[in-house]
């Protein structure tokens, strides 16, 4: 005699997710990314110099002061944030995560790309820094894979 179905699923069925499942798996990372970016902004547009230590030097010779980098992180996330609401409640708009994630992979490889270059040109050393925001834009492309291939089951 076979023992019975686990709680929550019958034979020969996947077990239950947590998070929001799609065709490619939960998007907890694509909300995770644009919350943090959220924050990021909001740090950014407090009062006081944020950007001021070595590590973020490379930051001021672009000649983008915290409020642009503000606005931009924050429009992104924000826009973000809505573009996975709106797909978890229409499942043919994959194409608005494909869009954010995009910009994700984008935005964070350009803010560890520019944390890197700032600590080695002013102190000699990479930053543990770096590695947390390669993390981010490696997490974004593996979200833009997985919206894509949302895109794709979508369109079938």
């Amino acid at each position: 005699m076979s023992a019975p179905p686990a709680l929550g699923s019958a034979a020969g069925s996947r077990p239950l997710r947590v998070g929001r499942p799609t065709g490619a798996g939960c998007r907890d990372t694509e909300w995770l990314s644009s919350f943090i970016m959220c924050v990021w902004a909001l740090v950014l547009a407090a009062p006081g110099d944020s950007l001021a230590g070595p590590s973020f030097s490379a930051f001021h010779r672009l000649g983008l002061t915290e409020t642009v980098w503000s606005c931009a992180f924050g429009a992104t996330g924000g826009l973000r944030l809505a573009a996975l609401y709106i797909n978890g409640r229409s499942p043919r708009t994959p194409y608005a995560r494909m869009l954010g994630a995009f910009f994700g992979f984008l935005s964070w490889g350009q803010v560890g790309f520019l944390v890197y270059d700032g600590t080695m040109q002013a102190l000699g050393v990479v930053s543990p820094g770096v590695a947390v925001y390669g993390v981010l834009s490696a997490m974004e492309l593996r979200s833009l894979y997985r919206a894509s291939y949302d895109a794709r089951y979508v369109t079938r």
